[in-house]
């Protein structure tokens, strides 16, 4: 098995159609009718602070309150900065974009080091207790991220959905 990772849906979405690759984990508003598709999972997205931020005691965050704060952000293509992009636009704001971060290198470290607040996948949120940061759920940012499996392959796309499911242990029996 050969793993790919790439910056945005589009391109994996494009490898997968070039045959480049089997199957994609993509945000599923990129999958087109031409392919096979089965949704994973949605999640929302969270704001996530150093740990001196003055929202430390909150337990959500609105989207409004975070459109003045020093954003960083991927660079340019990033599914994720496009989402941060347009739902401040639809607030009529223009995020505060202070830094731009290269893809694959590592954004919560730049936010840890007190540069500004970064926002980021339920998934990835949910991960960093680790690091000297929190995170809080944005209650209103309008748009939740969905994952899906993509193949072209209809008996390949079942194959590796059975796979998957039985593979991977359910959150509930955690």
């Amino acid at each position: 098995m050969t793993l790919m990772i790439q910056n945005t849906s589009w391109e994996l979405i494009q490898s997968l159609q070039e045959g480049r690759l089997d199957a994609v984990f993509v945000d599923t508003s990129y999958v087109g009718e031409s392919l096979w598709s089965c949704e994973l999972f949605t999640e929302s997205y969270y704001a996530v602070f150093p740990l001196h931020h003055r929202f430390h005691s909150r337990k959500t965050v609105e989207l409004a309150e975070l459109c003045e704060e020093p954003l960083i952000v991927h660079q340019a293509p990033c599914d994720t900065r496009k989402h941060i992009i347009e739902q401040m636009e639809s607030l009529s704001h223009k995020p505060n974009i202070i830094s731009k971060v290269a893809f694959g290198d590592f954004i919560l470290g730049a936010v840890a080091a007190g540069m500004g607040i970064t926002i980021i996948p339920e998934l990835m949120a949910k991960n960093i207790g680790h690091l000297q940061l929190f995170a809080l759920p944005i209650t209103n940012f309008g748009r939740k991220r969905s994952i899906s499996i993509a193949t072209r392959s209809r008996k390949l796309g079942l194959q590796l959905y059975e796979f998957i499911s039985t593979s991977v242990e359910s959150p509930s029996t955690k």
